[in-house]
């Protein structure tokens, strides 16, 4: 399947596989792959974690919109994986709506807790000790962004070729891909 025209914008909690199946994606659909994190990394030499760790939040997201918009405006025909806290500006959700179809990976937290207690070293916003509580709010406060997404895909129990699957499945009731 070819991506014709426009970018597909992968959305989700950290730790969903937005970047696993952003990848997978992007080879079945013939397109180029956009990582935000990675971009991020390159533009301000540091990790993600460390970015965050010493600019804070505020300082994080305004490297990500700039990342991120000039990304989106500088390519078509991608798959671009965000980070799970990229709907929290106004600028970045209407642009996605303007220049995209998103896709919402969702998943049980009970499952994503699964996932992430042994992985949370590059996760800045997440600490084992109050992970599920901690997934819980942040799902709360983005969930209404997240459910904005032109397709929304359960993730819980399938692999990433299965999730690939279904994605592409509902990529073919889109006239604009």
């Amino acid at each position: 399947m070819n991506l014709r025209k426009n970018n597909i914008v992968m959305l989700g909690m950290t730790g969903v596989g937005k970047t696993t199946i952003g990848k997978i994606l992007s080879k079945v659909m013939k397109a180029k792959f956009i990582d935000i994190d990675y971009e991020i990394e390159k533009a301000s030499n540091l990790k993600v974690y460390d970015f965050f760790s010493q600019y804070g939040e505020n300082e994080f997201r305004k490297l990500e919109k700039k990342v991120f918009l000039k990304s989106l405006s500088n390519t078509n025909k991608s798959v671009i994986s965000t980070g799970a806290g990229i709907l929290s500006d106004n600028e970045i959700i209407s642009s996605i709506q303007t220049n995209s179809l998103s896709i919402f990976l969702d998943i049980k937290i009970s499952n994503l807790v699964e996932r992430l207690k042994y992985n949370l070293k590059n996760r800045p916003k997440l600490e084992k000790r109050n992970l599920k509580e901690n997934l819980e709010i942040m799902y709360k406060r983005r969930i209404s962004g997240y459910n904005q997404a032109n397709i929304k895909i359960t993730v819980d129990g399938l692999s990433a070729a299965d999730v690939v699957s279904r994605i592409v499945k509902k990529l073919n009731n889109y006239d604009k891909f």
